[in-house]
């Protein structure tokens, strides 16, 4: 990693600092989105056919939006594939059973007591955050309906794109608050398997997503808008970049989204969804 000096100034922390200044108005004004600049994103066609599973909450295939990303080799966008019902049985998924893990931000939380403290839960191979590893010794059962739903959203982008599949090993499911964040950082823990993409979902309130290049030096990062149910697949060299959340956004639209029509079990699912974001990212660990 290059050395920041006078001559190669650190690129991504001013840009990150700049989004936390901003208000949620002019962040969703800067960050880039498909509907406000159009001109960075480059849509893929989507011409394979599979059949969905409805528990998985998806919609038709032919529905679906992919888009290349312009500013970052590598990095794709796919553009909220899932219902409103849909969503909302992935996030009841996330606070209700993927929270209820003894490997958490807060310990053991089988019972689900701390969830409104938990910020993170790993599944599948647990990451060692103290050593910044995976052990092969230390995993649990990946959740059918995760790998189910990763290995469709594979076979499509692996179509329309020619990047090579995954296999869901492992997990980490972010719990953000409204003034949470994630400060700029670089994967290198999956061993050889970084050459392999890695999947991003996002649920709930929006966020500001930075991506940059494989050091602070080389430019400046770009902010990509993510709203409920949009995904983020990152592959090949963007792997390898430094990537951040700087903000959180109270979002507009989640109370049609998740609001509208729900039922009393959904009513739990809004009152803790309604001023959070959750973020499930799933990579695979060893080659």
């Amino acid at each position: 990693m290059s050395a920041t000096t006078s001559e190669n100034p650190d690129l991504f922390t001013s840009v990150y600092k700049h989004f936390r200044r901003l208000s949620d108005t002019e962040c969703y004004t800067e960050a880039y989105s498909i509907v406000n600049h159009p001109t960075v994103f480059q849509q893929c066609p989507i011409t394979i056919s599979i059949d969905l599973d409805p528990s998985l909450g998806l919609q038709p295939i032919s529905n679906w939006s992919l888009y290349s990303c312009k500013f970052c080799d590598g990095l794709y966008f796919l553009s909220n594939p899932f219902t409103s019902t849909g969503q909302r049985q992935w996030i009841d998924r996330c606070i209700n059973i993927y929270a209820r893990q003894t490997k958490t931000s807060v310990g053991d939380n089988s019972n689900n007591e701390n969830l409104s403290r938990i910020r993170w839960a790993t599944l599948g191979y647990h990451y060692d955050w103290t050593n910044k590893i995976y052990k092969q010794d230390d995993h649990t059962k990946m959740p059918d309906e995760l790998t189910q739903l990763c290995k469709i959203i594979m076979q499509v982008i692996s179509s329309s794109t020619g990047c090579s599949m995954m296999n869901a090993e492992a997990a980490i499911v972010n719990y953000y608050h409204m003034n949470s964040t994630l400060c700029a950082h670089t994967d290198h823990s999956e061993y050889d398997a970084l050459t392999k993409p890695l999947i991003s979902l996002s649920f709930g309130n929006a966020a500001v997503f930075l991506i940059g290049g494989q050091t602070k030096t080389e430019c400046k990062p770009s902010p990509i808008l993510l709203r409920s149910g949009d995904i983020i697949l990152m592959t090949g060299s963007s792997r390898l970049c430094f990537h951040a959340v700087p903000r959180i956004l109270s979002d507009p639209l989640l109370n049609d989204i998740l609001y509208k029509n729900i039922d009393d079990n959904d009513e739990v699912c809004w009152s803790y969804i309604h001023d959070k974001r959750i973020n499930v990212n799933v990579r695979q660990v060893y080659s």
